[in-house]
């Protein structure tokens, strides 16, 4: 039976101004003239697992690729950090089927993949209705990592399967939850009718209903 009900934040809760931050890997492997692949993974280790400065990180992300830093690598992220804002995806409707959920008995928690350089500020009303909120950056592994989703069972106290996931992105936020023992909604359009998938954040009461009628009330 679920208890747990975990959210996604970037993409899912709050949007970047420009949504072509959130998948810039193909500039930065141009620019460091490196095979997309490892510079994706090495991103995520050190701008997703670590608490730092900008300039430790960029040269920690720089010497694992051993590569020198030059203007082209510090101006995209700078502008990737700095220069963006974030909207609140969350309506007024959102909220008030977020505090049902907690109404019906479920822990409702934020699990992000996310950069501590990142504005991860949550709303002040989302935050009042969450239990606990966990970043990749503070935990010290992503949402690929099975060791994040032990940290926060411990944490919790619950099974993998009393947990289920929502999120925009296919990959981190459904096939990983996945493998990883948890239940998971993609929050998005899929062609796959094999994959379970919510177009609004509000349809989740909905799919409770009808997957977990013992609390989906």
């Amino acid at each position: 039976m679920i208890k747990v009900i975990s959210l996604d934040i970037g993409g899912t809760l709050i949007k970047y101004d420009d949504e072509s931050l959130k998948y810039n890997f193909n500039e930065l492997a141009l620019i460091t003239n490196i095979e997309y692949k490892q510079v994706v993974n090495t991103y995520k280790n050190i701008f997703q697992k670590r608490i730092d400065s900008f300039d430790n990180l960029v040269i920690a992300f720089c010497n694992e690729l051993k590569i020198k830093p030059n203007n082209k690598i510090i101006d995209l992220f700078k502008h990737k950090f700095y220069d963006n804002n974030i909207k609140e995806n969350t309506s007024e409707n959102d909220k008030k089927k977020k505090k049902k959920l907690k109404e019906y008995g479920y822990k409702v928690i934020l699990f992000s993949n996310a950069c501590c350089l990142q504005n991860n500020k949550i709303d002040k009303t989302l935050s009042n209705i969450v239990d606990e909120i966990f970043y990749s950056y503070e935990l010290g592994y992503t949402k690929s990592d099975k060791e994040s989703y032990r940290i926060i069972e411990r944490k919790l106290n619950k099974k993998p399967e009393e947990f289920l996931h929502i999120g925009d992105t296919l990959k981190s936020d459904y096939i990983k939850p996945i493998e990883n023992g948890w239940n998971a909604l993609y929050l998005g359009v899929s062609i796959n009718n094999e994959i379970n998938s919510i177009n609004k954040l509000e349809d989740v009461l909905e799919y409770l209903k009808i997957n977990n009628p013992i609390r989906g009330k």
